[in-house]
Formats: structure tokens, sequence, C-alpha cells
């Protein structure tokens, strides 16, 4: 019980008080795979509803994990200011035990009144949506319960710029289908009694750091998984001053809460990959569930910089070779593992790293993990002092075929 307290107070620590926004990631993988994400923003109730919702499952899955094989969870989000007042969040829970189980929670929250709207706030007359709506899902599924369309609410919703979506339990239809069921409504369609605001296209295309490297003398690559976090700029900063890139393996839902981080990788010589969007275990996906994954974190890092990953890290490092097939992207594992979620102490990081490295070594580190940041310059330094170069993912590819050929 002592334990489920601590971690309670923890999240609320971590969500409670924020002046800009952020985003939680907790990544386990010891008897569970957990992958959850979701975002802290400037506002201190919304975040209090967020993250009470989110321990809630966390503890409820771990209360059970131990009665099973290989279980899974994930929390991923969606984020959207839909205008300077209006915050609109939704969280999508996928948990795999002996079943299957998937859920939604949305929160529609007005900063300016303090508030949570429902969707007699948003839309003029929901009640004129009501028979289309009903309509629709009954063609969709054709062995929903009556009595729950009889009475059917719209307490989930999210809105981006072309749609108001709303969410149904497969559970409150009765539908065979264990995916959470949704219906897009075009904005263009409903009468809102709230603005929307449209998103700018900056058209950003940032040039690539060119470097000089001597292909006879030791490389290594520096990698993080997970990223970005709190902790990338500080990681950015250190690189810089050591004059020093690392390829960074990026999950793709948190990406629009550090562009200025992921502009600066590029910039400043050091490579973006893929690491799927929401961190979910790529070998229960199907062939277009992980296509989603690649293809979403794909569009999102060519949004934000111009660049287009040529590389993807698959989490918790499992793949299939039929997965493989699924896409162009070359996966990259590493040869060197830092353990730093693990150990969580410097010196143990330093001596898991030094007593395996070597010329074209392949570290993999993360970077949302404080003691990654503390470990990193002495990382580097004891390198170059050993006289290695440092090259991104990329770049050691093609130094490899050069020295093969």
């Amino acid at each position: 019980m002592k334990k489920i307290i601590i971690l309670s107070l923890l999240f609320f620590l971590l969500t409670g008080c924020s002046s800009e926004n952020d985003v939680v990631s907790i990544i386990e993988k010891k008897h569970s795979k957990i992958a959850v994400n979701y975002p802290v923003t400037s506002n201190n109730t919304l975040n209090n509803e967020i993250s009470s919702y989110v321990n809630k499952i966390y503890q409820e899955f771990k209360n059970e994990e131990k009665n099973y094989q290989n279980p899974e969870l994930n929390i991923s989000y969606t984020y959207k200011d839909v205008n300077k007042d209006i915050i609109c969040v939704g969280l999508i829970t996928e948990i795999y035990t002996d079943k299957e189980i998937n859920k939604i929670k949305t929160f529609t929250f007005d900063k300016k009144n303090n508030k949570f709207l429902t969707m007699e706030d948003v839309v003029k007359d929901v009640s004129a949506l009501d028979y289309v709506i009903k309509k629709v899902l009954l063609e969709k599924y054709r062995e929903a319960d009556m009595d729950f369309l009889a009475n059917i609410n719209y307490d989930y919703f999210t809105i981006d710029n072309e749609n108001l979506t709303l969410y149904f339990s497969p559970a409150e239809l009765k539908n065979d289908n264990k995916e959470i069921i949704y219906l897009d409504i075009p904005l263009n369609s409903l009468k809102l009694l709230i603005d929307i605001d449209k998103e700018k296209n900056d058209n950003t295309y940032i040039s690539i750091k060119k470097k000089n490297i001597d292909y006879n003398k030791k490389v290594v690559a520096l990698t993080f998984d997970d990223g970005p976090s709190k902790y990338t700029k500080k990681i950015l900063d250190i690189l810089k001053e050591e004059e020093a890139c690392a390829t960074f393996f990026i999950v793709g839902n948190k990406a629009l809460f550090y562009k200025e981080e992921l502009q600066r990788m590029i910039k400043e010589g050091s490579e973006i990959g893929n690491h799927s969007y929401s961190h979910k275990w790529l070998n229960r996906l199907s062939e277009n569930e992980f296509k989603e994954e690649i293809n979403k974190t794909q569009k999102v890092i060519e949004d934000i910089t111009g660049f287009t990953p040529k590389i993807f890290r698959p989490t918790y490092g499992g793949y299939s070779d039929k997965l493989k097939t699924y896409t162009d992207l070359n996966f990259i594992l590493w040869n060197v593992d830092s353990e730093d979620w693990k150990v969580k102490n410097t010196n143990k990081i330093l001596n898991n790293i030094f007593k395996s490295v070597k010329d074209e070594s392949i570290i993999l580190m993360h970077d949302n993990h404080e003691y990654s940041v503390k470990a990193l310059k002495e990382i580097i330094d004891n390198l170059k002092n050993d006289g290695y170069q440092f090259v991104t993912v990329s770049e050691l590819l093609e130094i490899q075929n050069l020295r093969n050929n």
C-alpha cells in the first residue's frame, strides 16, 4: 500500500505544477512491457485530472501484471490547442493480458474559465446530430445494442482542424471488434460554439550540418531512445559544447512538444531516427498498425524539420523478419548497452559502456533519464581521449560500407 501512495504522489508532482508544456514518459521492460506517455500542460486542474486517470490505470495494471505472461500496457495521447483558451487531450489505453482491452478518455478544457467542456459547450445543436450518428452507428455495427443507442451520450470527443471525432466503447455497443469505435464529423457540417485555430504550415527545411570524418580513425555512434524529453535540450547543449553528435530515435507522439529540440538535432549535426509513434510492442501489431506507427512518426518529424528519417529502432529491441518487409527503413539495434534505465547510476553507466566499446560501436542510451545526461560529458571526454570520432548511425553505416569495399 505504501508503494501505491508514493507512486501516486510522484505522478502528481510530475504533473501538478508546470509553467510550460511537457510530456511525462514511463518506459518499463522488466516483467511487463509498459509505455506510458501523456502531456503536462500549463494548467494544474487539467494536469491533475490527466495524471489521476493515468495513475489509476497504471496501478491497476501493476497489481495484476504478475498473473500473466508478457503483459503490455500502452498509454498514448493526442493533443490539440483548439484555440488560445481551449485544449483537447485524448488518452488512448491498450492493455494486453489474457485478453485485449482498449479504452479512451478525453478532456476538452477551457483554460480561461478553468472548466471542462461538454459536447453542449462545443456544438450548438447536439440533438440535430443525434439521429444521423445513431443511423451511422447502426449501419456500421448492425449488432449494436439498441438500449445503448436509445440513450447514447457524447462524453468522449476530440477536435482537430478538420473533424469533431466521437468515440464509443465496443463493449457498450456489444460489438465483437475490440478496437475503439469512432466517427469523424467534418467541422464544416457543424454549427460550433467555439473557434478553431487553423494550423500554420511553416514549411520548415533545415540544412543538415556536414562533418569532416577520417575514415581511417575509430568511430562510435551515440544513440538515444524514447525521447524527446525535458532532458533533450541539455543533451544537445553538451553535444554542441563537446563538438560531438548523436542519433535520436524519436517517439512520434512526443515530438510536437519539442519542435526546437528536433530542429537543433539536424542543425547541429545529429540525426533523427524513427522509434514508432506510441512505443507499442511491435510484434503484436498487424501490418497496417505497424505502418501507421511508422508513417505517423515520419510525417511529424518531416513537418517539424523537413528531414525524413531513413533508420528505425524497434521498441524494446524486438521485431520479426516479417515486420522488416513492411517498411523501407533500415532497422538499427546496438552492440553496446549502457543499461542507463536499469542501473540509474553514472559510474555503472560508464562501466557498461567502456567494458564493451570498440571501433564502429553503436551505444544505446535514453534521453528521458537524468542519469544519462549526468554521464554524457564524461563518456564523450573518455572516448575522445581514446581516439574516437563521433558519427551518426547513417554515417557509421556509410563508413562500414566504404571500409568493406
